[in-house]
């Protein structure tokens, strides 16, 4: 009995790569850029600013990033593993429009549980509730 499984696509055929302009004061980033090393977190997009007056962020080419993105590459220079001070040091040391190479997060493959217990434990996908944790499981 062979079960027929459903091929997943590579997450590297999901990046989307845009050119974005900051139309606003010099130095001033017009895109929120949270996460970094510092958080345990890759960078990712917060929300874009379109607010005349402020850093708006204007889309050159390539489809819009949404916010939550993880950011892969500035300008080919990648900023997988920087700090958020050092991702904006990057985006901010490039002339415009910077080319930006996003991908979109995808869900843990083993979801943690911090439930009532306090305990922290690795669980699988679809686990039933444990006897000492009402959230196990869950996610």
């Amino acid at each position: 009995m062979s079960k027929t499984l459903k091929k997943k696509k590579h997450w590297l055929s999901k990046v989307q790569e845009c050119a974005v302009s900051w139309a606003g004061p010099p130095g001033d980033v017009g895109a929120e850029i949270r996460g970094g090393a510092e958080r345990g977190e890759f960078p990712y997009l917060g929300r874009l600013r379109e607010e005349p007056g402020g850093g708006t962020c204007c889309i050159v080419s390539g489809k819009a990033p949404s916010p939550g993105d993880v950011l892969l590459e500035v300008n080919g220079t990648p900023v997988s593993g920087l700090t958020n001070r050092d991702t904006l040091a990057v985006i901010r040391h490039f002339r415009e429009p910077i080319r930006l190479k996003t991908v979109k997060p995808g869900t843990p493959a083993l979801p943690f549980c911090r439930g009532d217990c306090g305990e922290v434990r690795l669980g699988i996908l679809g686990a039933a509730a444990s006897p000492h944790c009402q959230s196990w499981g869950e996610s």
